[in-house]
């Protein structure tokens, strides 16, 4: 399993991503309003070395609903608030995130979108 999936399937287990359509990554808009999605995609890392460990960049995009402001705001802070609480993992390693909570863009339809960087210490 890829890293950035492993991410996924780390916040999939308590139940994070739920009320989400999780896609793997590029976004994939299903034209519907209400909808709201998190991306998971690599991002590079260290020099991957056998027997070292390794690092990895995962990065997670959150698109909120239209006109909706507020819930996705909520989701990336309770979502930034677990990796930082639960930060070892079998699957990740040590998961962290990097340059804390970015500031939002919107897109053109009035949507929200975070970007968070988490880095995975693996190996």
């Amino acid at each position: 399993m890829k890293m950035y999936q492993r991410v996924a399937e780390y916040l999939r287990k308590p139940r994070l991503t739920n009320g989400f359509i999780v896609q793997y990554l590029k976004w994939r808009d299903t034209k519907t309003k209400n909808n709201k999605f998190i991306v998971f995609r690599p991002n590079g890392g260290s020099i991957i070395q056998t027997n070292l460990c390794n690092e990895y960049y995962t990065l997670i995009d959150f698109i909120g609903a239209v006109n909706d402001i507020e819930t996705i705001d909520n989701d990336v802070s309770t979502i930034v608030d677990y990796i930082k609480n639960n930060p070892y993992t079998n699957d990740t390693g040590l998961i962290q995130i990097v340059g804390a909570i970015p500031a939002p863009v919107t897109t053109e339809e009035d949507r929200l979108v975070y970007r968070l960087l988490v880095s995975c210490k693996f190996g």
